[in-house]
C-alpha cells in the first residue's frame, strides 16, 4: 500500500480519535432516531387529520400507531389554515435540523424530498383562493360520491367510521362553502360557466328520489358490501338491517340537504366571479400558474423552454402524419373496430399484461396475486366523470384493484385498448402495485406515500398508453390484419399525441400568455377544430383545470427525454427493461430526480 506523506503538526491523539468517533457515531444514530420519530409523526398526523384519505392510503392504521376508532373530515375554516401554515413551518424547520447529519442515503434522500414537498404546499398557500376545490371536471362534489361507493369495509369499525362520514358531510361542505365565499369577497370566484355547471351537479349527483327507493348507486353499493361482510361473517344479518337504515337515513337527510346546500350557496354566489378566462387576467395569476405548473407536473423548466419542447413535438408529429395521411389518403376512412379484435376488458387486461413481460420489469417477489375488476361508472355520474380511471389502492392491502370506465363515452376497440394500458398495465395498476411491492421489499419509509408528483404518475401512463399502440399493431398482426390497419393506428397515436400537446400548448396560451376564446378558436382552426361549440368547451375546461393536461403531456415527453438520454448514456447496455425498472423503483418523484439518476 502507497504510504502517504505528510507531517504530523496535527496529528490527534489516539484518544482524541475515539471521543471523536463515538461523538459523531452518537450524533448520527440521535439524528437517524429524530428521522423517524418525524416521519412517523408526520404520516400518523396526517393520516388521522383525513379519515377518508387515510382508507384510501393504509387498510390497517393500528399497523402504524393510528387508532381507527374515531373518523374525521378536516373542516375549512380560517383558523384551521392558519394552523396549517404554521404546521407547515414547523415541519420545514424540523426537516432541515435533521438532515445534517442523517447517515442512511435513502433516509436523507426521503427528507429532501419531503422537503421541497413540504415547501412547494408553503408556496401554494402563499396565493390564497387561487385554489378550486369545486372545478367541474374534477371537484369534491363528484369525486366524493365515487370515494364513498368504493370504500372497502373489512371490519365493523370500517362501517362505522364510513357513517360517521356521512353524518359529517354538512359541515364538510359546509366549510367548502365559507371558503367559496372568502374566494368571492377577495374577487377570485369561479367564473358563472363553472358555477352552472357545479350548480347542476350539486342538484343532480344526489338524487333524492333514487335514495329514498333505494337505487342510488350510494345504496346499492353499500347494500352489496354489506352482503359480503355477512358472507364472511364479520356481521350478523341483524347488524346488517340496522346498517343499512342507518345509511339510508344518513344519506336523505344529512347527505342529499348538504349537497342541495352547496348547490343554493353556489347559485346565490354566481355573477361575483370577475374572470370567464385563464389566470392570467387575475392578480399575481401568472405568479400562482407558474408555481402550480411547476408543482403539477414536477418539472422545473421554464415556460419558455416547455413552449419550445412543445411546439417542437406539435410539429414534429403533424409532419409525420400528414406524411402517412398523403401516402395514404383514404386511411381515415377505415374501420378499425372492424379489424381489432373484440374483446370484454378483463381480456384486454390479460393480452396487455402478457405483452408486458419483455419491455417491462416483473413485479417484485410477493405472495400477492393482485386482481383487477373492472367496472362501469354509475349512469348518475357519467357526465361528470373522466373516461376511465383507476383507484389506488391502500398501501398494506393492494391485492384488490379498480378501473373504471364511462360508457357515455363509448369508447372504440383501440381506444379501449390503449385505455386499459393507460390505466391497467403497464399503467397505473401496474406502476403502484410495482411500486408498493417494491416499497415492502425495501422496508422503504411509509411517509414516502406522502408524497404526490402528479407528473410522474400521470406522465407515466400516458407514456404506456402511447407504448401499447406497439401491442395493438402486434395484436392485429397476429389476427392477419391488413396493412392500411396497422398504419391507421399510428396514425391514431400520432393523433393522440398532436391533440394532448395542443392542449398542453393551450393551457400555457391561456393561463400564462392571457390568450383569450377569440385567439384559441383561431389557433384551433389551424389543425381542423371548426366547430366553435367544440371549441368553447375545450377552451372552458383548460380555464376550468389549469395544468391538467400538462400534468400528463410534459411528464410523457419529460420521460421519452429520459429515455433519449439512457440510450446515449448506457449504449449497447440499453434495453426498455432496464430504463423502466429505473422509473419505477425511483417511485413517484420530481423528475429533477430522474435526471440525476443518469447524471
Amino acid at each position: 500500500m502507497k504510504k502517504l506523506l505528510h507531517k504530523n503538526y496535527l496529528r490527534i491523539p489516539a484518544a482524541a480519535v475515539s471521543i471523536v468517533l463515538i461523538l459523531t457515531l452518537v450524533v448520527c444514530g440521535l439524528q437517524t432516531l429524530r428521522f423517524r420519530l418525524f416521519t412517523n409523526t408526520l404520516f400518523r398526523e396526517q393520516m388521522e387529520s383525513d379519515t377518508l384519505s387515510m382508507h384510501y392510503t393504509i387498510a390497517r392504521p393500528e399497523k402504524y400507531g393510528i387508532s381507527p376508532d374515531h373518523a374525521q373530515l378536516p373542516v375549512y375554516c380560517q383558523e384551521a389554515q392558519a394552523q396549517s401554515y404554521r404546521d407547515l413551518e414547523s415541519y420545514i424547520k424540523t426537516a432541515k435540523s435533521i438532515l445534517p447529519g442523517l447517515p442512511a442515503k435513502d433516509s436523507r434522500r426521503l427528507l429532501i424530498l419531503l422537503t421541497q414537498y413540504l415547501e412547494a404546499q408553503k408556496r401554494e398557500q402563499a396565493f390564497p383562493y387561487y385554489a378550486e376545490p369545486l372545478s367541474p371536471g374534477s371537484g369534491i362534489q363528484s369525486s366524493l360520491p365515487i370515494l364513498l361507493a368504493e370504500y372497502t369495509f373489512r371490519t365493523k369499525q370500517d362501517v362505522e367510521n364510513y357513517l360517521s362520514i356521512l353524518s359529517q358531510i354538512p359541515p364538510y361542505l359546509s366549510g367548502i362553502t365559507a371558503y367559496e365565499k372568502e374566494k368571492a369577497a377577495a374577487g377570485l370566484f369561479m367564473s358563472d360557466t363553472s358555477a352552472d355547471q357545479v350548480i347542476e351537479q350539486c342538484y343532480q349527483i344526489m338524487d333524492t328520489g333514487k335514495l329514498a327507493n333505494d337505487t342510488h348507486f350510494l345504496n346499492t353499493t353499500f347494500a352489496e358490501r354489506m352482503r359480503t361482510l355477512v358472507v364472511q361473517n364479520v356481521i350478523t344479518r341483524e347488524e346488517a338491517v340496522s346498517y343499512l337504515e342507518r345509511n339510508h337515513t344518513l344519506l336523505l337527510e344529512s347527505v342529499a340537504p348538504a349537497y342541495e346546500m352547496l348547490g343554493d350557496q353556489i347559485l346565490l354566489l354566481k355573477g361575483s366571479g370577475t374572470n370567464e378566462m385563464g389566470l392570467a387576467h387575475l392578480p399575481a395569476g401568472r405568479e400562482y400558474y407558474v408555481s402550480l405548473l411547476a408543482q403539477t407536473t414536477g418539472c422545473s423548466r421554464s415556460i419558455e423552454e416547455l413552449k419550445q419542447i412543445l411546439s417542437t413535438q406539435l410539429q414534429k408529429d403533424t409532419q409525420e402524419l400528414a406524411q402517412i395521411l398523403r401516402e395514404h389518403p383514404g386511411l381515415l376512412s377505415l374501420s378499425l373496430d372492424a379489424q381489432f379484435p373484440a374483446r370484454n376488458p378483463e381480456a384486454y387486461l390479460r393480452d396487455l399484461q402478457q405483452r408486458t413481460a419483455n419491455d417491462f420489469p416483473a413485479m417484485p417477489k410477493s405472495s400477492i396475486l393482485p386482481s383487477c375488476t373492472v367496472k362501469q361508472v354509475s349512469k348518475s355520474l357519467e357526465d361528470y366523470c373522466s373516461p376511465a380511471f383507476y383507484l389506488t389502492p391502500p398501501i398494506d392491502d393492494i391485492s384488490e384493484n379498480s378501473v373504471y370506465i364511462n360508457e357515455k363515452d363509448n369508447p372504440g376497440s383501440l381506444e379501449l385498448y390503449t385505455t386499459l394500458a393507460h390505466e391497467g398495465y403497464p399503467g397505473h395498476l401496474y406502476q403502484t402495485v410495482f411500486y408498493q411491492l417494491y416499497q415492502q421489499k425495501n422496508h422503504v419509509n411509509p411517509a414516502r406515500n406522502l408524497l404526490h408528483y402528479g407528473g410522474y404518475t400521470e406522465g407515466w401512463a400516458l407514456y404506456t398508453e402511447m407504448y401499447s399502440y406497439e401491442y395493438a399493431v402486434a395484436l392485429l398482426q397476429e389476427n392477419n390484419a391488413p396493412q392500411d390497419a396497422l398504419l391507421l393506428v399510428e396514425a391514431m397515436r400520432l393523433n393522440r399525441s398532436i391533440q394532448l400537446c395542443l392542449y398542453s400548448l393551450l393551457d400555457l396560451s391561456i393561463h400564462y400568455d392571457g390568450a383569450d376564446y377569440e385567439k384559441v378558436l383561431g389557433f384551433l382552426n389551424k389543425f381542423g377544430i371548426a366547430d366553435p361549440d367544440l371549441a368553447r368547451n375545450i377552451y372552458d375546461y383548460i380555464v376550468q383545470e389549469p395544468a391538467n393536461y400538462p400534468k400528463y403531456y410534459v411528464g410523457y415527453l419529460e420521460i421519452e427525454m429520459l429515455k433519449e438520454t439512457a440510450r446515449q448514456k448506457w449504449g449497447v447496455e440499453y434495453t426498455d427493461q432496464r430504463f423502466h425498472t429505473m422509473i419505477l423503483e425511483s417511485g413517484p418523484c420530481p423528475f429533477s430526480v430522474l435526471w440525476e439518476e443518469l447524471s
